[in-house]
């Protein structure tokens, strides 16, 4: 069942007046984003839409070879308008989307607002003159080096190795990775978790010719985002958010942050205490043993003693649960949510975004989990799609009775509506094929980590 988002549709509609283009993004205009490897990509979504193209490199910026341009031995002028770049502005201009852009307007179709549309109304709404931009751009799709926003994955440095992972983010998943990947016999799971330690590049960042152009660029600078690897461990994090402050413009600058929060300090606190706005996301899935499993090894009760910390600190630093829906915690999702309500937090998920509206409809935000697509909540069977949407019936009369307002139930495209979205785009595909690499990957991964997963989620047991 198609549920309507009018309130998307509108801010669609919108978009395509001032640009005169259906499939318009703002972030081609501002930004440069990272992998942790120092690939270079379009944006932090933009991968993701390998699972529909099965081209699991769209999303990266390409050079003239097609190989990916990389920071390590690039610079960020010269990735900003190279042709590949050049190329996704003019085929936006034109109304075309391009193959990196695929997950983005999937997730509209299904009333979800997507990164396109949030980033771009947010800068919009911050001030940014989006036909001046358009004005700015040369025929070819030139436009004049001017970072005005950094998605940053200092290497992959981690203290987790979460199970929808891979060594690509994450250095807890190396040892993993050597002992599974010559047991998989998927050729999916192989195509999807392969990688090459011979040429990943964790040290790229220390280049200091790219550091250079970057603190050059600080004036400029008005949204930096940071995730892993985890940020709050790497050294190049907290040294750039240092010099900032030296030169005087961390009042100017929104952070941003996807973190586990378990290496959350004192001293990092008191630095985001300098910045304009601090928005920490905390990665989180589940509760305790589910959280556990899906984020390993992850300690419950540090999670929750940080939490309230950051419950606790200055009103510049904003912070929201950030959740990954997939096969594993959608039907534990309810619970999930009912926790939080009932946790009484002064402030997370409190916070009203640039649209007016509470973060996650003041519950938790959400993302769907698109890749590694065996653990995408589509692989559900039907008899247990059907019971996912018993459950959440089931907490929304609750949310009714408890907590939530007319707001939340009606317009707010972050509240109910975004659930709405997410089932039916659980709905829209029977992708119970790859339960037999649901089967593999969940079979091996216990065995090398001593984890049982049967244990762990009984609602989900008979589909192992």
């Amino acid at each position: 069942m198609k549920h309507e988002n009018s309130e998307l549709a509108s801010w669609q509609q919108q978009l395509e007046d001032v640009t005169g283009s259906h499939s318009f993004c703002i972030i081609p205009w501002l930004h440069l984003a990272t992998r942790p490897n120092g690939d270079a990509r379009i944006c932090c979504v933009a991968n993701a839409s390998g699972s529909y193209t099965g081209d699991y490199g769209v999303g990266l910026v390409k050079k003239e070879d097609g190989e990916p341009s990389n920071f390590g031995n690039e610079l960020p002028s010269e990735v900003f308008n190279n042709s590949y770049m050049r190329s996704i502005r003019k085929l936006m201009l034109d109304g075309k989307i391009p193959a990196s852009c695929t997950k983005c307007f999937e997730e509209e179709s299904k009333g979800i607002v997507s990164k396109r549309i949030w980033e771009t109304g947010a800068w919009h709404l911050d001030g940014v003159d989006i036909p001046e931009l358009i004005n700015s751009t040369d025929e070819d799709g030139t436009i004049p080096y001017k970072l005005q926003y950094l998605d940053l994955r200092l290497g992959h440095t981690c203290n987790l190795k979460c199970i929808m992972c891979s060594p690509h983010d994450s250095s807890m998943w190396v040892r993993d990775h050597k002992k599974v990947f010559p047991i998989f016999r998927s050729d999916l799971i192989k195509k999807q978790m392969g990688w090459d330690e011979s040429s990943f590049n964790n040290y790229w960042h220390e280049n200091p010719a790219f550091w250079e152009e970057i603190y050059d660029q600080i004036p400029n600078l008005k949204q930096l985002y940071f995730a892993g690897g985890e940020p709050l461990i790497i050294k190049e994090h907290k040294l750039f958010l240092e010099e900032i402050v030296r030169r005087g413009y961390a009042d100017q600058i929104h952070l941003r942050y996807n973190t586990n929060v378990l290496m959350l300090d004192d001293s990092i606190i008191e630095l985001w205490k300098q910045f304009k706005v601090v928005k920490v996301g905390v990665s989180l899935d589940a509760l305790s043993d589910r959280n556990h499993y899906i984020r390993y090894p992850s300690d419950w009760d540090t999670i929750v003693t940080n939490l309230h910390k950051l419950d606790n600190t200055p009103d510049n630093i904003q912070v929201t649960i950030a959740l990954a829906a997939q096969i594993l915690n959608i039907k534990h999702i309810p619970d999930f949510i009912k926790w939080k309500v009932t946790s009484n937090f002064k402030k997370i998920n409190k916070q009203v975004n640039a649209s007016g509206y509470t973060q996650g409809g003041g519950l938790i935000g959400v993302h769907l989990l698109w890749i590694p697509t065996w653990l995408s909540i589509r692989v559900l069977p039907p008899a247990d799609k059907k019971e996912v949407r018993e459950r959440f019936d089931e907490l929304k009369l609750w949310l009714e009775e408890n907590c939530q307002d007319d707001e939340f139930l009606g317009k707010n495209p972050w509240g109910w509506k975004r659930w709405e979205g997410i089932l039916d785009w659980m709905d829209e595909e029977d992708d119970t094929h790859l339960l037999t690499d649901f089967r593999e990957y969940i079979t091996t991964m216990d065995q090398q980590r001593g984890t049982n997963f049967v244990q762990t989620f009984p609602e989900l047991a008979h589909i192992l």
